[in-house]
């Protein structure tokens, strides 16, 4: 587990199908290393990495750029990035970039294992 008190919290979900992320607080300038980070790693791989992103309250331009950067090196062979649950307002933000039209955005109801605690 890797956490920022006052910014961002990535937490390793134990999960049978992959690896899974939990993300909360606020993904922006001071807190897209530590995302980059944890779940970088992960990422290209050649696996499916998710993103629980119904903790996240905020996401700046740079937040949309680190997760287009995890994308981009989750996509290098068969991997794929998927991002789960987002709040509203961050929903909005990734419909506004356009990110949610290259990084799948699913609800909750699709999150393995069912909705988060």
């Amino acid at each position: 587990m890797s956490a920022d008190p006052e910014g961002l919290r990535v937490e390793p979900v134990d999960s049978a199908d992959g690896p899974l992320f939990r993300l909360t607080g606020y993904l922006d300038l001071s807190t897209v290393d530590l995302l980059r980070s944890v779940v970088g790693p992960a990422c290209g791989t050649g696996v499916e990495v998710r993103l629980d992103l119904s903790g996240l309250a905020f996401c700046d331009s740079t937040g949309v750029g680190a997760l287009v950067w995890l994308y981009r090196r989750a996509s290098v062979g068969t991997g794929r990035l998927v991002v789960y649950a987002p709040r509203k307002h961050v929903r909005e933000v990734l419909r506004i970039s356009g990110v949610d039209r290259v990084i799948p955005v699913l609800g909750a109801d699709a999150l393995p294992g069912g909705a988060p605690a």
